[in-house]
């Protein structure tokens, strides 16, 4: 979970026949250190992520990159995809609509009406689509009909319910970028954080830009980076102001020229909230 692979590659298979662990030792050590220290889960979390090894550097140079191309010797940090439940959630957290609740029943949040009946579905489903707080809680509260996977849970990879998982994959396919361009909750994620980046941002629109930047990378962005969705933050801005309809249909809550800023803002935020660097643990 924490270096992409495990100390075993095949963690579903752990046979005689599977690929022998890269660290023997570590593995041994680390079943000690769990034993000694009263198989206290959370100690060995805090022990792995507060090493040295851990909190390397993920840049890799080209010639340690070709000696050691999947990090089998974590030389460096790790740097992968985060699993699909977070893709959801780091896109709510950005926005500022996550619902923090812990605990409780599961929740449905929007899904495709054509998903419920057949021949997609086995017959009529029942859906209630949550329109209050729920509405943004946390993936893994998601309801899921074995019949019918969660498709922007299914475009990351996540498993079935309906059978224990213990390694997951990992693809990057055009499929997840349309996924969280366009599906309906990841647009009100974009929404969300344009009004949030507006009234919090301050009154320019460079310290709103990295406002918005922030919420979603945790750092400033570049002059290069700023230049560019500056351009693109203007061209929307003269696009929305002559389009009232297309502005006050995508930014869902505003009026006039406040649509039109909003909008703008919303497509920005899509950009934010579908660069690589946002959905990536490195």
């Amino acid at each position: 979970a924490y270096f992409g692979t495990g100390l075993v590659a095949t963690s579903e298979d752990l046979g005689t026949q599977a690929e022998p662990p890269t660290h023997p030792e570590l593995f041994d050590w680390l079943a000690v250190e769990v034993m000694d220290k009263g198989w206290r889960l959370k100690n060995l979390h805090r022990l792995i992520v507060t090493s040295a090894t851990y909190r390397q550097s993920s840049r890799v140079t080209p010639e340690r990159y070709k000696r050691d191309p999947f990090n089998r010797l974590l030389a460096r940090g790790s740097r992968l995809r985060v699993d699909g439940e977070l893709v959801r959630d780091i896109a709510l957290r950005a926005s500022g609509l996550l619902h923090p609740k812990v605990g409780g029943r599961s929740v449905y949040p929007p899904l495709p009406k054509f998903m419920l009946k057949p021949p997609v579905s086995y017959g009529p489903k029942v859906w209630h689509e949550e329109t209050g707080p729920d509405r943004y809680r946390r993936a893994l509260y998601t309801f899921r009909y074995r019949s019918i996977p969660y498709p922007a849970l299914e475009a990351f990879d996540v498993p079935n319910g309906d059978f224990s998982c213990v390694r997951r994959t990992r693809s990057n396919t055009p499929l997840q970028a349309l996924v969280t361009l366009n599906e309906s909750q990841f647009v009100e994620c974009a929404q969300a954080l344009a009004r949030r980046t507006v009234k919090h941002g301050g009154t320019l629109d460079k310290e709103r830009l990295t406002y918005a930047f922030r919420c979603c990378v945790s750092r400033k962005p570049s002059k290069a980076e700023s230049d560019a969705l500056m351009v693109l933050l203007q061209r929307q801005k003269e696009r929305f102001s002559k389009n009232a309809n297309q502005a006050k249909e995508l930014a869902a809550t505003e009026e006039g020229d406040a649509a039109a800023t909003i909008a703008a803002w919303t497509v920005v935020s899509r950009v934010l909230l579908n660069l690589d660097e946002t959905i990536t643990k490195e």
